[in-house]
């Protein structure tokens, strides 16, 4: 092994940082990392960027999709557009109780999923990968395989509850009064095993001596999942919570795929309504608004959800 001895002083970088396995970096080697970072960070700076801003600067301008005429600055007439529309106060209160009700769900029952999952029973291994069965399937497939089988014509299910006897409703996805119920019930069905993921993962890392302490301090089942599972659970069900409220908000598919936003907009949503904006009234403008009011509204979750991660990892300290 040559010794940094034999390395000529002026070939020598003269800024040295320390490693934690005790090594040195030289100027050469954060030049040559620099080099081969920096293409790839740029890039990804831009396409991060240039949408944000691009959709910035639409939201303060009138411009149609397919206009000739070019785009005329109306400063914040978009946003008085979009607010005072009746449509877009429903399809606020629509994305929230989408959003809320579904995350809700798919939390509890991946809650409970994962930790039926982590106990050793026969067949674990086979039931862990069954479980992903629903997120495995495209969003697509799975919309329609749904409207099949909740259809009054050939659906399986309509069919064995109505020879049941059991009462149904007559429709499904043409009523108001079931119509978000059962988009919700398919979005939690499609996007539960995330939860299942994530929720295992941890628990599979919690020390086991901490539940033979607890036994031996008389903490019956209840008390150790109080006490242990869920403050260690936390962190990873805020985040997880977090991801699910941002892609549930500006979900799209399956509400376009199933309901179209009706009956009568009941199912309306956000991402809807921008989609409506762009190809069924050809407005950029109000399209970018609505999506900016949208990232507001992300942004105050994602503050919240922060706040109260940062919290409970403090407990865990």
């Amino acid at each position: 092994m040559v010794s940094d001895t034999t390395i000529p002083k002026k070939k020598r970088g003269f800024l040295h940082i320390s490693l934690a396995s005790g090594g040195k970096v030289t100027s050469e080697d954060l030049r040559m990392g620099l080099t081969l970072f920096m293409p790839g960070f740029l890039i990804l700076i831009f396409l991060g960027t240039y949408p944000i801003v691009n959709v910035l600067l639409l939201a303060f301008q009138k411009r149609s999709m397919f206009g000739d005429a070019e785009a005329t600055w109306v400063g914040f007439q978009n946003f008085v557009t979009v607010m005072t529309s009746e449509i877009f106060w429903v399809s606020l209160r629509n994305d929230l109780v989408f959003t809320v009700v579904t995350v809700i769900f798919q939390t509890i029952i991946g809650l409970l999923v994962a930790l039926l999952l982590h106990q050793n029973f026969w067949g674990r291994n086979v039931f862990r990968s069954l479980v992903l069965f629903s997120y495995v399937f495209p969003t697509t497939v799975a919309a329609l395989v749904w409207r099949f089988m909740l259809s009054e014509q050939v659906g399986i299910i309509y069919q064995t509850i109505r020879m049941s006897g059991l009462p149904i409703p007559n429709t499904w996805f043409s009523s108001t009064n079931t119509a978000m119920a059962t988009v919700i019930m398919v979005a939690v069905w499609k996007f539960f095993p995330f939860m299942v993921i994530n929720f295992l993962a941890r628990l599979q890392t919690i020390d086991d001596q901490l539940y033979e302490a607890a036994k031996v301090d008389g903490a019956n089942p209840f008390q150790a999942f109080r006490h242990i599972t869920m403050p260690s659970l936390m962190p990873v069900v805020l985040i997880v919570m977090l991801l699910r409220t941002i892609w549930t908000f500006n979900n799209w598919d399956v509400i376009a795929l199933l309901t179209k936003g009706g009956p009568l907009d009941s199912t309306r949503t956000l991402p809807l309504l921008v989609y409506d904006s762009v190809f069924s009234s050809l407005s950029l403008g109000r399209a970018a608004a609505t999506s900016f009011v949208m990232v507001l509204i992300l942004l105050a979750a994602m503050i919240v959800y922060l706040k109260a991660y940062e919290y409970s990892e403090k407990r865990l300290a």
